[in-house]
């Protein structure tokens, strides 16, 4: 910056003393000694106008008014009457008329919207502001209207480029401290306005000053950034009987607090209740979006507005301001506190002056396209019907009800994609059948089946413990009728020893089979011992064809995490993706959770306050859309890559072939492994979305996906093999991450056994 530090803290006009004018011989010494400056005498105008505005009952011609002018100064010399005012930084020197005359015709178009009784008392009045950005529109708006006789203003902050989307100044200001400039521009519309600035801005120590020094303020204005600030100059205000107001340029919010007549009011109408003022004085980053979002009430925000915050810190580096909007504010401000100080208005409240409400499109709006289920929901005579077409093998021994039910509960303890739970079970003539409720898992995440089938291999495997615990062996037929049909297992038991039924791995493993959970606590990145990776690798891997990969390096578990990040968004930003997300698998209260018995309660994320924030924000479908648009939601990698920053490793699960059978045995190996951890107290938190993603572009050309987001899941891709070199066309079944954390306090629900085990037994 080359701005002169010290005529850049001049703001006040000069009045030049009536002495230095006294006669003709010293105004032309007072005009000599400004030659080199700009002269504009505005006097003669100033006081025709004048002469004008005294006759309203007239229309008075140009003539009559110069005859009544000359009657005026007759006698006098209009040089020597009035006021001369330099103004240093812009090199002017003006003549005007008088303060009184000066205030009357420059006040005389409020009559009657301001009496001169009003108008005379609001000149005694004194205004505060805190923050010039949006307050430069406020306290210009106030000195036009000449809503008050003295303003404060308090701002640290110098001009930016970009604040000039909003701010109404030359380029000529920049690296000007904001009040100096706002109180320069205030002196040029009226020099007889009392102004004080603190350049330094409002802090603790000089809070009380700005309050009480010269006079109580009668109306305290904020428009400042700093939280800490907001609540500390509410406390204060409360303590000195100040009323607050506060607009905020988005939908025309304005809030009124009059402290004056509520002194005990809690701060911003008691949204911040419960939490100590105090916590204010240290506001971490974490902290004070959600906290912001209180305050705004975000909910009650414009579309644009939500997305912009959820992109702070992101593609945008703080809160945007239209210039309409500050403009709009600083009327609503103007009037408001104009209607205050003349005892017109004494609530407290929230308001809202929203032109897109008010001047809003009055067409219908087209209802936004809703995917429509192609599946029927489950129909268990459909199921008995296939069941019958198979023929049976097993008349050796049947499984009382009880034994049956108790099993099923077990197996219906597996994960399952948004807890979905895509199982049917039918137990029919001493068989158990496992079908596909495809009316169930119908949605964006289950791509060709794949999240369905590596559910159901992980209930299969629950199955055989729980029923190894009770004496007894299974045997299962996989896709019986093919990969089309919707039973995917038909499973004999015995009670007896035999060489063709399915082997139990780690049969202490059923112990754990109802402690299992998503874990995704914070966790600590805990140094696996040797042995506990052996135990999960080999657990993985007892299946066979399985592969257990382990990434440990620090660095690519950062660079995993953001291409996990990448999908993420990728899916959430995906029309049938965020349905999905928002309508399907997210109980966004505890309440909705325990009426649906499915889905992923929003306690069990594991998100921190300003996550959880963001989430309540990207739930509006038109918020994704406008982030979609953007290139946004770029807080989603962040959030990836802080979660898998406290991983001790990301371990990966893979069987050779794309098929149904590899998907199905891969979740088999999926539930060995978080069982045995979960035996060795480790959290698992699964980070699936690349592998529901890949499929898309690496077998299906995109499907499901706009040009736009295939490319990106293919960087991703090519990113993510650089650094796992996998093969193509291979089941790629489980990506997680695996630490140490508390367990966690709420588990996912599941539904009632009797919606999904039906148990018709006919007598052959």
């Amino acid at each position: 910056m080359y701005q002169n530090q010290e005529s850049s803290t001049i703001y006040k006009p000069v009045f030049i003393p009536k002495e230095r004018y006294a006669d003709k011989q010293k105004l032309s010494s007072l005009i000599a000694n400004y030659q080199d400056k700009s002269i504009l005498d505005l006097f003669s105008a100033q006081k025709k106008e004048l002469i004008k505005i005294r006759n309203p009952t007239k229309r008075l011609t140009g003539a009559e008014i110069e005859k009544l002018y000359s009657e005026w100064s007759n006698g006098k010399d209009p040089d020597l009457e009035g006021n001369w005012i330099y103004y240093p930084w812009s090199q002017r020197l003006i003549h005007i008329v008088d303060e009184n005359e000066f205030v009357e015709l420059r006040t005389s178009r409020n009559q009657y919207k301001i009496t001169p009784a009003e108008q005379e008392n609001l000149s005694k009045r004194k205004i505060g502001i805190i923050g010039l950005s949006v307050g430069h529109a406020v306290a210009v708006s106030i000195a036009t209207e000449r809503t008050c006789g003295t303003l404060k203003l308090a701002d640290f902050d110098t001009i930016e480029l970009s604040n000039l989307n909003r701010i109404k100044t030359g380029i000529h200001n920049i690296g000007v401290n904001k009040c100096i400039v706002t109180a320069r521009e205030i002196a040029e519309i009226d020099p007889f306005l009392v102004i004080e600035c603190f350049t330094e801005g409002i802090n603790k120590e000089n809070m009380a000053g700005f309050m009480l020094d010269g006079g109580k303020l009668d109306i305290l204005i904020d428009e400042c950034d700093d939280l800490s600030i907001k609540i500390a100059c509410r406390s204060m205000a409360s303590g000195y009987h100040i009323p607050v107001v506060m607009e905020t340029s988005d939908r025309g919010m304005l809030d009124v607090e009059r402290y004056d007549l509520e002194p005990d009011r809690p701060v911003f109408h008691g949204l911040l209740k419960g939490i100590p003022l105090e916590k204010f004085d240290h506001i971490s980053d974490e902290d004070r979006l959600p906290l912001v979002l209180k305050i705004v009430n975000a909910v009650n925000g414009s579309k644009r507005g939500k997305v912009s915050l959820v992109e702070i810190g992101q593609t945008i580096s703080t809160w945007p301001q239209l210039a309409s909007a500050v403009t709009l504010g600083a009327g609503v401000v103007t009037d408001v506190c104009r209607r205050i100080l003349l005892d017109q208005f004494q609530e407290s409240g929230r308001y809202y002056v929203d032109i897109e409400d008010i001047v809003g499109n009055r067409l219908t709006k087209k209802e936004p396209s809703r995917r429509i289920n192609p599946h029927e929901p489950f129909d268990v005579n459909e199921a008995i019907l296939l069941a019958d077409s198979l023929p049976y093998i097993n008349d050796e021994y049947k499984a009382d009800d009880a034994l049956i039910r108790k099993i099923v509960e077990a197996a219906c303890q597996a994960p399952s994609t948004g807890n979905d739970q895509p199982w049917k079970w039918l137990y029919r003539n001493s068989r158990l059948h496992l079908f596909h409720d495809r009316h169930r898992s119908y949605s964006f995440g289950d791509f060709h089946n794949i999240a369905s089938n590596i559910s159901f291999g992980a209930s299969y495997e629950n199955l055989l413990l729980k029923s190894y615990e009770n004496g007894l062996s299974a045997k299962a037929e996989l896709f019986p009728l093919g990969n089309e049909s919707i039973l995917i297992a038909a499973i004999d038991f015995y009670n007896t020893a035999r060489e063709d039924t399915e082997p139990v791995y780690s049969p202490e493993s059923v112990n754990a089979i109802f402690e299992r959970s998503t874990n995704r606590n914070p966790s600590i990145p805990a140094v696996i011992a040797e042995a506990d990776y052996l135990a999960l690798k080999h657990a993985a891997e007892s299946v066979e064809g399985a592969s257990f990969h382990y990434i440990s390096d620090r660095q690519q578990i950062i660079a995993i995490g953001e291409i996990i990040g990448e999908c993420d968004r990728v899916r959430l930003l995906n029309e049938n993706g965020h349905k999905d997300f928002v309508e399907r698998e997210m109980k966004w209260s505890p309440e909705e959770a325990e009426e649906s018995k499915d889905g992923i309660d929003i306690r069990t994320l594991g998100l921190d306050n300003a996550q959880m924030a963001a989430m309540s924000i990207i739930r509006d479908e038109e918020i994704t859309r406008s982030l979609k648009n953007i290139n946004g939601g770029r807080a989603l990698i962040d959030v990836a890559k802080k979660t898998v920053s406290t991983a001790s490793a990301i371990g990966i699960i893979t069987l050779p072939k794309y098929s149904y059978r590899d998907f199905f045995l891969g979740g088999m190996s999926m539930q060995r492994l978080w069982l045995k951890a979960e035996e060795l107290q480790f959290a698992i938190h699964p980070l699936i979305s690349p592998f529901y993603l890949f499929p898309r572009v690496v077998n299906s050309n995109g499907e499901g996906l706009d040009e736009v987001e295939a490319a990106n899941i293919r960087e991703a891709r090519r990113k993510f093999r650089a650094l796992v070199p996998l093969d193509e066309n291979i089941a790629e079944v489980f990506l997680f991450k695996i630490a140490q954390a508390e367990k966690p306090e709420i588990k996912s629900f599941r539904l009632p056994l009797d919606e999904t085990l039906f148990i018709v037994n006919l007598e052959k």
